[in-house]
């Protein structure tokens, strides 16, 4: 949008001209939080001081950029600066009088955060000069603003403290832009989505959490700043600190009601001040664990589940206890399919629905619940699940990464994660939780047991014919390759140790296919032919001839004889190919039939990896 030099005149706007003009401005609650740091605020103090000394006749004003409002003065781009601006009132009015003017007008705030009391409070406070008082809330970010700018105005020696506060009252100019009367809400939601600093048009859980918290009246902006550190998933909630038995502190945190939640340092940048007196350091309990360097353990790892999916995990539970029902029986309960209940695309709807948060029965004890189960939720998933990383997975749980227990948990958890999705409603959520609503943070022997006894409850194993080519059948290939990962000290005994490596540093992955080892039309160099039977056509589509592994590799190899294939798992072995192999099925082939794949040696195969899952639902 282009404008004439007076239409950009009749825009032009000064701390001075606002306060002459009475303009009140509010921000609303869908806007971001002040973020602005110390890089940020220093910054704009040294431009502005740069050109207060260098500073011409012609133009000498300091240009900060566009604000943007609606007709009753509601910012929807621009609270950033306008907030800074603020700040700036706040410590040079007492270097220049003409400030207190800009900072209130008929004993209101010149600007206003909309259904956000407590942040109303703290910025009374620093107009007032209390801010350094003790305050039952801080907002960090403002208060960190606040005395980087009061810092250094006073250690400003070279020049006139009174002038300088003059000229930033008179000549600090930003320009604000009116949107027209009748935009609607909609069309204001999509305004703002558009200026978003980040690119990204606001995704429904941010809505959610403005729609939903707005009720929680004074609790509002404490669960807002709660609702940002869990929807942040793939960062940790509790990082270890000086001192600190970490062990001990998660233990805690997941016992923790909403009020210890809020008083205690258990989340990192909750709360700014050290654990309160109920929870001492020196009452914390020993801990046999050897420390460790949780950053680098889980550097670039991420959570197992959306936020979007954790947020509908969470109260689809939640419903499961209102109405006093098994998770399993849920859906006939409250007449909602599972697979139309898991749709992170329609999660307003959803909540609307089932946690409503605009009609006239809203329940904020409800909503707080929510609450607090989604921290549970967001603990457990930080503390006794996989996290994702670029290569495989990492597990903490406050033991050696070497632990045999450990890595047995670890490698089970990370089957289960690949073969869910949200087509299958992630099932190991609700068996994960239920441990830990039972017992707090379990062993990992505990864990892995009670994971495995619901796995085979949830999974009993098909027949045979039924593990055959055109099914998805994806869990038993996955649950025969780590039954040959627990076995694979006596499976792989006699091997070299390359093969031994390959197997020891096996990760699960999610993009497979199941595919036929001797291909349905193999090329004319295989020594394997398929007659055109019955008999070889179930032959052909058995378990025994069935591998799963990515569709990409599938299509290098894609009708190529078996000879081919075997090259492709033997450089593998020989250390010629790099990374992980892609089934441990296909490596025990190769491994037992080097030479030749025919009818004997798939259905022999057959017979013996459908045996080793039956011992795996024995065990």
């Amino acid at each position: 949008m282009k404008y004439t030099p007076n239409e950009l005149e009749q825009m032009k706007y000064t701390p001075n001209e606002i306060a002459k003009d009475n303009m009140l401005y509010t921000i609303p609650l869908y806007q971001r939080l002040f973020e602005w740091n110390t890089e940020n605020i220093v910054t704009l103090l040294e431009d502005l001081k740069k050109k207060f000394e260098h500073r011409d006749e012609k133009d000498d004003y300091y240009y900060i950029g566009m604000l943007t409002s609606t007709k009753n003065n509601e910012l929807v781009d621009g609270q950033q600066r306008f907030t800074v601006m603020m700040l700036l009132g706040c410590v040079l009015q007492d270097y220049c009088e003409e400030w207190k003017k800009f900072l209130i007008a008929d004993n209101k705030l010149r600007l206003e955060f909309s259904s956000r009391p407590l942040d109303n409070k703290y910025l009374w406070s620093l107009v007032e000069h209390k801010g350094e008082e003790n305050q039952s809330f801080e907002n960090l970010k403002m208060k960190n603003g606040y005395e980087r700018i009061r810092d250094f105005i006073q250690d400003m020696t070279d020049i006139s403290k009174k002038d300088f506060a003059s000229y930033i009252f008179h000549k600090l100019c930003f320009f604000i832009s009116i949107l027209p009367k009748g935009y609607s809400p909609k069309d204001l939601n999509k305004y703002f989505e558009r200026m978003n600093t980040t690119g990204k048009n606001l995704e429904q859980h941010e809505i959610l959490k403005v729609k939903l918290l707005s009720n929680l009246d004074n609790d509002i902006d404490k669960y807002m700043l709660l609702w940002n550190k869990l929807a942040d998933v793939d960062t940790l909630l509790i990082r270890k600190r000086k001192d600190e038995n970490i062990a001990e502190i998660k233990r805690q945190a997941l016992e923790a009601d909403m009020n210890t939640i809020f008083s205690c340092d258990f989340i990192n940048g909750l709360k700014e001040d050290v654990y309160d007196s109920t929870i001492s350091i020196g009452n914390l309990e020993m801990s046999v664990s050897t420390p460790k360097n949780e950053r680098e353990i889980n550097k670039d790892s991420r959570c197992a589940l959306s936020f979007p999916y954790l947020l509908l995990q969470v109260l689809y539970r939640q419903l499961s206890k209102k109405n006093d029902c098994r998770i399993d029986e849920l859906s006939k309960k409250i007449n909602y399919s599972v697979n139309d209940f898991f749709k992170p695309s329609s999660l307003l709807s959803i909540f609307e629905k089932f946690l409503p948060y605009s009609s006239s029965n809203i329940n904020k004890d409800a909503i707080k619940e929510f609450m607090e189960m989604l921290v549970r939720a967001r603990l457990a998933l930080d503390i006794c699940f996989i996290r994702p990383t670029e290569y495989g997975y990492t597990l903490d749980m406050n033991l050696d990464e070497d632990n045999s227990v450990l890595r047995k948990l670890l490698m089970f958890q990370s089957m289960l994660y690949v073969s869910s999705s949200n087509y299958t409603d992630y099932r190991w959520f609700n068996w994960l939780m239920d441990e830990i609503d039972r017992d707090g943070i379990p062993d990992a022997e505990s864990l892995y047991t009670a994971l495995k006894r619901n796995a085979d409850e949830e999974f009993p194993l098909p027949s045979y014919e039924q593990l055959a080519y055109g099914g998805d059948n994806r869990y038993w290939f996955w649950r025969l390759d780590y039954y040959i990962w627990q076995h694979r000290k006596e499976l792989f005994e006699k091997e070299s140790p390359e093969v031994k490596n390959i197997v020891e540093n096996y990760v699960f992955k999610r993009n497979r296919s199941i595919e036929h080892i001797a291909p349905q039309k193999p090329k004319s160099d295989s020594t394997m032919k398929w007659n055109n039977t019955e008999e070889d056509k179930t032959l052909r589509d058995s378990f025994g001839n069935l591998v799963m592994i990515s569709q990409s590799l599938n299509s290098s190899l894609k009708n190529e004889s078996y000879e081919v294939k075997a090259a492709h798992v033997k450089s593998y072995c020989n250390g010629s190919k790099s990374g992980s192999i892609e089934s441990l099925k296909l490596l025990i082939v190769y491994r037992d039939y080097p030479d030749k794949w025919n009818r004997e040696a798939i259905t022999n195969h057959g017979k013996l990896m459908y045996e080793w899952l039956q011992k795996s639902k024995e065990e």
